[in-house]
């Protein structure tokens, strides 16, 4: 995990990983939205905690599938909650319980005092009867175990909390769903895990692409005659050896470099060098690279490549050119959904130990994820049977505003309404019945 880590915060050279993994966290979450549904202060807080974290979701994943994983650690802090994200890299498992982590070591924070580090670990241990629990120590650079109080800003934090009735550690692991090609999965790999070689052929040929436009910048020859030392311009001047002051357009940006005056066939030497750059031959190699990488990370065109600009006649003929990239954002999803429900669990379970809320108040809330699928959808197609259904009253008219505007369906459904209200009030702008009339305007005499 470390090396994963160290090679995506890489940013000197080129990082085919980041820009793999930001194009697939943007299509995983578009237009997606999160509602937390419930009543009272608990549910307020587990609201407020996860559409806080919604909205660093994007980078989140980001890094989650260039690094292989992320780690969500909800803790309180002088009196509120708020929510860890640290890399995969600080997390250390020592067991498990089919897909849940039963007992873990966190490298929570790292703080400076009088220029050593410190570090501070969190150990999380859950017995077979549900008791958790949560150790916090501090050890220095030398692995020398120190008082918490030695860093003032760790002061405050409980050195050790136990907690009954809980069965899972309280915390929330997001993996990459890419496969790690071993027998068990404890730790995410990055979305290009294995593809080294073909990352590297691909860096390698964009660096030969760049090359090709430096190669072929034009250079002018000039005689070795012009060339002066200009040492030499107090005393008699001489010409310099084309050795000693030899320079290529390719070293720098001085399109001039000198030449012997020389004559072959009794023609002048060159003047001018300008070849054509092959683009054409380079492009077609830099999409074959392209589209090769995409398919070793079971992803569909459109990622590293230009998407096929082919207007598809139906949901089908999207979804069957998207269907690998679409299958690789629902794995992902899937984990957002666990770790959204790990992170209510653990800020559910922590208000209720701390009293941040009023007790007695678990598991009144409710997470619902509204993903976005417009990727594989036909939007036109998907509007007509949207109708057709509100047609034989299979579907309501709110939710097909809702469909198009977004929103809540309780938005959408007010909104209906007041539009239905509106078209009754400006119907009667159009009432036959009789009115008052007005008198007409009496012409006025030309000169008048």
């Amino acid at each position: 995990p470390e090396e994963h880590t160290r090679r995506y915060e890489d940013i000197k050279g080129e990082n085919i990983t980041a820009t793999i993994s930001n194009k697939l966290s943007m299509l995983t979450f578009a237009d997606s939205t999160v509602t937390v549904d419930g009543t009272g202060k608990r549910a307020e807080l587990v609201k407020k905690i996860i559409d806080g974290l919604w909205e660093d979701a994007g980078w989140i994943t980001a890094q989650m599938m260039g690094k292989g994983g992320k780690v969500l650690i909800p803790s309180i802090v002088r009196g509120e909650m708020q929510i860890d994200v640290i890399d995969q890299s600080r997390l250390f498992i020592s067991e498990m319980r089919g897909k849940r982590i039963t007992s873990a070591t966190v490298l929570a924070d790292i703080a400076t005092l009088d220029d050593h580090p410190y570090y501070r670990w969190v150990d999380y241990t859950l017995d077979d009867t549900g008791v958790q629990t949560i150790k916090t120590r501090v050890t220095s650079d030398s692995g020398r175990e120190v008082l918490m109080g030695t860093i003032p800003v760790w002061a405050d934090i409980t050195d050790e909390i136990t907690i009954s009735g809980t069965d899972r550690a309280l915390l929330a692991f997001l993996r990459s769903p890419r496969d790690n090609r071993r027998d068990q999965k404890m730790y995410g790999v990055p979305i290009t895990y294995g593809a080294d070689r073909d990352v590297a052929e691909l860096v390698e040929h964009l660096n030969i692409y760049r090359r090709e436009y430096r190669l072929t910048r034009p250079m002018l020859g000039l005689d070795a005659t012009l060339w002066q030392n200009r040492a030499d311009f107090s005393q008699l001047v001489k010409p310099v050896g084309i050795e000693e002051i030899r320079r290529t357009v390719q070293d720098g940006d001085d399109p001039f470099i000198p030449v012997k005056n020389t004559s072959l066939n009794d023609k002048p030497g060159w003047d001018y060098y300008a070849p054509n750059i092959r683009a054409e031959a380079m492009e077609t190699r830099l999409n074959t690279l392209y589209r090769r990488l995409e398919k070793v990370c079971g992803l569909s065109q459109g990622i590293l490549t230009e998407r096929s600009t082919q207007n598809y006649a139906n949901r089908d003929e999207v979804r069957a050119a998207m269907f690998d990239t679409f299958s690789v954002l629902s794995a992902i999803r899937k984990e957002w959904e666990r770790a959204l429900d790990d992170v209510a669990y653990a800020v559910d379970v922590l208000a209720e130990r701390f009293g941040l809320t009023p007790g007695g108040a678990r598991d009144s809330y409710e997470i619902a994820v509204d993903w976005d699928t417009s990727m594989i959808e036909s939007s036109s197609e998907t509007f007509e049977q949207l109708k057709e259904l509100q047609s034989i009253g299979a579907e309501s008219k709110a939710e097909i505003r809702q469909w198009v505007k977004g929103g809540t369906l309780e938005e959408a459904q007010a909104a209906v309404e007041e539009i239905a209200a509106e078209g009754d009030s400006l119907s009667k702008l159009f009432d036959e019945s009789p009115g008052p009339t007005r008198s007409p305007i009496p012409e006025t005499p030309v000169g008048e």
